[in-house]
């Protein structure tokens, strides 16, 4: 075993569990669940006693994320999209509000951040509006449990009536540029779950989307279900949360979205009910009539899993804009009529699904997902990591990463030629895609034999936690002869300036989605100006953001050209785009 930690402070120095646990009792004692006009509607104390009812009563939920800039356009929306769908015969169960990136930073500090696409909660009349919008359960994920701000958003989440928060995964994917405050993010973010397990009796339950934490990373199913036994003992065995697990963003096989739904179920002790099944974006393109299909196709497997396996979570139909931009409300309602139907036929198919193959399956996926959770808890204890402390464990998975845990721990067999060095168990989504998708690009790409970028060094890195396209950039720079300098999601303007002086890199490319392109791209270029660097920049993805005067994102594809960056988005250029512009 060969780890190399990257330590951001020594964990030694966090308060014992004791101190923290009494801090969490003092706190709790001025919190107060609140009461939303969904839980009045159906005579509930909490999502979770809801869910539990639906699914005895085999009833597929539905969920969306609505994510508009102000408090009051996302009023508008919620009540709108309620309206409509009841007034037309759909329904909605519980709504997601997308939070922008500043939010998850106390608010001493936003000054220092470039606000996002996302909504901005401005004062506590606000927060308190959240659940009182419509009989829609409201969701908070994005920056709220595992950001900086996790605590005290938690706390005002739950006095708005929200009782399900998350988003765990996100302290080992997102990260604040120009906030060096680690331990202060570790020791906030057990302080939270343990405020969640105070009220555990009440129904709330932490949130983890595996596609927005270290689940995007690994290669293996196998490997991704004991992680998600790594989550649950840190919230569940050593904090006394509950925990309710999201998949899907990542998951393109209708088959394996009702497998893997089945292998979380078997993880879930205390029987918890999920969130939600998210959307699979990997196919969202530009091309509408395949979304449309890409949407049916697999709400149909969620609901038929939801039928063969009820885990409570909900099912969330996607604009088919998804790929495009921030979805308009016309399209999110317009995305709910479409799983309407969808749902109904699952009812017909469900019948003929082999449940003894899909069982045998996720059986398969929980035996070698146990393997590597008593794999990685011997390592850290092996490693002198306190394993019984929540907030050592937590830092010193993060100190090691996805692609170690994977390549020391995990159980597909060692194999130097393959991704990560072991072949998987069962191969995720999307190794499966970007092996496809890397196999088309580098065949419509002449004269990669020849290896045209040849020891050039050249940086590839992602704004966010989405680094599909960086990855299968890397890899067809890497098959031109390219040095690659990865550096990985969630990358800081001030680290991407010196990584090029240190590595002498000739080139930068960068992945964006989370619709802050025109900043980061304005901040980069000024960085560089100042640390005197001209080299090629080529930035691909969702390159947009809202602009002053504009509701929802904006295409800066122009802006950003006018700033000298390359903005083709188009992998297949990529290669003779910097042969030309390096002059090679």
């Amino acid at each position: 075993m060969d780890l190399k930690f990257k330590w951001k402070f020594n964990i030694k120095d966090l308060p014992d569990m004791k101190t923290l646990n009494h801090e969490v009792d003092s706190i709790a004692k001025d919190v107060t669940i609140g009461k939303t006009l969904f839980m009045e509607k159906y005579g509930v104390s909490s999502e979770r006693e809801y869910k539990e009812r639906m699914m005895k009563e085999h009833k597929v939920m539905k969920h969306s994320a609505v994510g508009l800039n102000s408090w009051q356009q996302e009023e508008e929306g919620v009540k709108r999209i309620y309206n409509e769908l009841t007034e037309s015969g759909s329904y909605i169960d519980r709504y997601g509000l997308c939070l922008d990136w500043v939010m998850g930073v106390p608010e001493e500090y936003r000054s220092k951040m470039q606000a996002g696409s996302g909504l901005i909660l401005r004062s506590e009349d606000e927060w308190a509006r959240v659940g009182q919008v419509a009989p829609v359960q409201p969701h908070l994920g994005d920056h709220m449990i595992g950001s900086l701000n996790g605590l005290n958003n938690t706390m005002l989440g739950l006095k708005a009536g929200v009782t399900t928060i998350g988003n765990f995964s996100h302290y080992y994917t997102y990260e604040y540029p120009g906030l060096d405050m680690e331990e202060y993010r570790t020791v906030d973010m057990v302080k939270a779950i343990g405020l969640m397990a105070r009220f555990s009796d009440q129904g709330t339950i932490i949130h983890s989307n595996l596609d927005d934490g270290f689940g995007a990373q690994f290669h293996d199913l196998a490997n991704m279900v004991g992680y998600a036994k790594l989550e649950r003992y840190v919230c569940e065995d050593l904090l006394g949360a509950r925990v309710g697990h999201c998949f899907g963003n990542l998951f393109n096989d209708p088959m394996v979205r009702i497998i893997f739904n089945s292998a979380m179920t078997k993880i879930n002790t205390y029987h918890t009910p999920g969130s939600m099944i998210y959307g699979n974006t990997i196919d969202f393109t530009y091309n509408m009539p395949k979304n449309y299909a890409n949407l049916t196709a697999y709400s149909m497997a969620d609901a038929i899993g939801q039928m063969i396996s009820p885990s409570g979570h909900a099912i969330t139909p996607i604009p088919i804009t998804e790929a495009i931009r921030v979805p308009a409300i016309d399209e999110i309602i317009e995305a709910h009529n479409t799983v309407d139907m969808a749902i109904e036929s699952a009812k017909y198919y469900k019948d003929y699904i082999d449940i003894a193959k899909v069982e045998a399956e996720a059986d398969l996926l929980v035996a070698c997902g146990n393997i590597f959770f008593e794999r990685v808890l011997n390592g850290l204890d092996d490693q002198n990591v306190d394993i019984t402390h929540a907030g050592e464990v937590l830092a010193a998975l993060k100190a090691i990463g996805a692609a170690q845990l994977e390549t020391n721990f995990g159980v597909g067999q060692k194999d130097k030629d393959a991704v990560g060095g072991r072949i998987p168990v069962r191969a995720t989504s999307i190794v499966k895609e970007i092996d496809k998708q890397q196999d088309k690009i580098m065949s419509n790409i002449t004269g990669l034999e020849a290896k045209p970028l040849k020891g050039i060094n050249v940086i590839v890195a992602s704004t966010d936690v989405h680094q599909f396209g960086a990855e299968i950039c890397k890899n067809v720079l890497e098959k031109a002869g390219a040095n690659v300098f990865d550096l990985g999601t969630n990358v800081a303007v001030e680290e991407l300036g010196d990584m090029v002086i240190e590595t002498e890199s000739k080139a930068v490319l960068i992945s964006t989605y989370n619709g802050i392109a025109y900043s980061f791209g304005k901040e980069m270029t000024k960085e560089f100006q100042k640390m005197n660097i001209e080299l090629p920049i080529v930035m691909g993805g969702r390159l947009n953001e809202p602009m002053e005067g504009s509701e929802l994102p904006v295409d800066v594809a122009d802006k950003l050209q006018t700033m000298g960056i390359n903005v083709d988005n188009d992998i297949d250029k990529i290669v003779s785009y910097l042969v030309g512009a390096l002059k090679l």
